[in-house]
């Protein structure tokens, strides 16, 4: 085991506070035991990890299977004071790791009758963890995440997403339009939800090759996304409330693909 440098506690700072400087970097931050263990079982490479002296001496077991995983020139430790000044949760498990970040290109995961969704402008932290968790979840083939939209390596996404960022490719597209584009001359499908959609979500067929689009949670998806749409959904609510958390929607227009397919 490693004492951390000045430098690199500056680095750890840094990268949690800004994606400027995650995206200068190339790197981010996982938090906790269950997401450091996801992460090292991952095709996403780990540049090191911290320890907090507390954490080092009441988790042996998972100590020897972390230095199976992660080179022990790759481990510091640090004071339970210093580890507290390096994360930003309330009650931290004393252990972090920074990550490297993954690019992955579209046309390396599209296959025969894909799933695929694509987000446009999704801003809340929370929303966009819980619909990677939930597309995860749905066994989708990838997510594309439009410019504009939050950054998926921000570290409340990342603990929203409880370890699916880990599963599931996700494409960072710096023109949606052309990615969508991209996927119809492939064969697929684009499915937006709407506002002004006269369809009905389960009235779809999903059994084909299909991107399913979600919006921006304050104004719906961009209408020049909505122009190169195969179909345009809506999800009824016979209740009073106005709209649906975009997270929420997303699921229940997923699940609906996932019921679809399962009968194929």
């Amino acid at each position: 085991m490693k004492e951390l440098s000045k430098r690199l506690e500056k680095l750890i700072k840094a990268i949690r506070e800004s994606k400027t400087a995650r995206t200068k970097n190339g790197c981010f931050i996982v938090e906790g035991v269950r997401s450091v263990e996801e992460v090292i079982n991952s095709d996403f490479e780990v540049r090191f990890v911290i320890l907090s002296d507390s954490f080092f001496d009441s988790n042996k077991a998972f100590l020897e299977m972390l230095k199976k995983k992660v080179n022990e020139d790759r481990l510091y430790i640090v004071s339970d004071k210093t580890f507290f000044e390096l994360t930003d949760t309330v009650t931290p498990q004393g252990i972090l790791g920074v990550v490297n970040f993954k690019d992955t290109k579209i046309d390396e995961v599209i296959k025969d009758n894909f799933l695929f969704v694509a987000l446009d402008k999704i801003q809340d932290p929370g929303n966009m963890g819980t619909i990677i968790r939930t597309a995860d979840a749905a066994s989708a083939d990838g997510i594309v995440v439009g410019k504009g939209c939050v950054d998926i390596y921000n570290p409340k996404v990342v603990r929203s997403a409880m370890g699916s960022l880990f599963h599931i490719p996700i494409i960072q597209s710096e023109d949606l339009r052309e990615t969508l584009l991209k996927l119809k001359r492939k064969g697929g499908q684009v499915v937006t939800t709407h506002l002004s959609a006269k369809k009905d979500y389960y009235s779809v067929d999903y059994k084909t090759s299909t991107v399913i689009v979600m919006g921006s949670e304050a104004e719906g998806v961009s209408e020049d996304i909505a122009e190169i749409s195969d179909e345009l959904i809506k999800i009824s609510m016979p209740g009073k409330a106005e709209s649906l958390n975009v997270a929420i929607a997303h699921g229940i227009v997923v699940f609906e693909a996932v019921r679809q397919r399962s009968q194929i």
